[in-house]
Parts: structure tokens; sequence; C-alpha cells
């Protein structure tokens, strides 16, 4: 695989485009295709960088394009809303941009500086999921704490620390905040 300089003596930035949208990866790889900086590849195993064109980002989706192998990753997104963040952190994946910020001259930038793919973080303890998974079977605080083997105090901070860590509401927020992130 050789490194071909563009005209500037730089080394463009090798990438595959991925997306279910065929329009919309056939629009990007054309515009793509204008910058020195940058050039499509058809094989995401030849590529520096994975381009992800999305709808929203799910946990599924995410878990599957963090699964790909990609060294370093960008992700457009078509919709980002709250829970997003989080999705991406739990799979590793850098926060999505969304797709009406993005012009040709942000997207060859996200590109050449796209970050490596982070391990893992934890980003729930065993023991949010446990409390996750208890107030979405219908426990009550008093219920939650006997079958943690803790005060109902604990149970309310650590729900509080939940709540406050990823910007939720209430316990209704939280569960539905991980049921759809894939989490329970």
């Amino acid at each position: 695989m050789s490194s071909a300089l563009a005209d500037d003596g730089i080394v463009p930035v090798r990438v595959a485009v991925e997306s279910r949208d065929l329009i919309s990866a056939a629009g990007v790889t054309h515009l793509l295709t204008s910058s020195p900086r940058v050039r499509v590849v058809p094989d995401r195993a030849d590529a520096h960088v994975l381009l992800a064109l999305v709808n929203e980002l799910c946990a599924q989706q995410a878990a599957r394009l963090r699964a790909g192998g990609s060294p370093r990753i960008v992700v457009i997104a078509a919709r980002v809303h709250d829970l997003t963040p989080s999705i991406a952190a739990q799979a590793g994946l850098p926060v999505p941009v969304r797709r009406a910020d993005v012009n040709a001259e942000r997207l060859v930038e996200l590109l050449v500086g796209a970050q490596p793919v982070r391990d893992r973080a934890p980003v729930l303890t065993d023991r949010d999921l446990d409390l996750l998974r208890l107030l979405a079977d219908g426990a009550t605080v008093a219920e939650v704490a006997a079958r943690l083997f803790c005060s109902e105090r604990t149970v309310k901070y650590v729900l509080h620390q939940l709540l406050d860590r990823f910007g939720l509401r209430n316990r209704v927020h939280a569960v539905a905040w991980a049921l759809r992130s894939g989490l329970l």
C-alpha cells in the first residue's frame, strides 16, 4: 500500500465512508474528492479513518462501528440528542457531530484531525447497573436498599450521582436512558 503525495507534498488521509444511505455516501465521497488532504478508499481495512454517516447513533450501531476495528472513527449524525454523548462514550467513540454543523472544510478538518478510538471506559459501575435494573423492575428505594444491602440514604445518593453525571432528570429518565442506550 503506497502513500502517494498530494500536489503540495502532503500524504492524504485515507478515508472509508460508511452509510446505509447511498445518496449521502455518494455526496460526501464527491465532496471529499476535491480535497488534496483526503483520499477516499473503498475498503475500510485500507483506511486511516472511518467516516460513519448515521441518522441517529444508537448503542447497537456504536458497538458495531467500534467492533469494526478502525483505529480512528468520525461519526456524522443527522440527529444528536441528549443521550448521544453517553452512547458514544460507552462504545469508546468520539461524540458525533451534527450533519447540519458540517461543511466541506470542517469535514476535512475532522477527518485529518481524527482522534484514535479510545478503550471503553466503564461509564456505569456494577452498582449503578444493579440500581437501574431494580428500578426498571419497579422496586422502591427501600426495596433497592434491602436487595443491595445498603441504606436508603446510600441508594438515594448513588441515584443522585448517576442523575447528575449523565444529566438525567429523574428515576424514570435514568431507566429510559439505560434501556435506549442498550445498557439494560
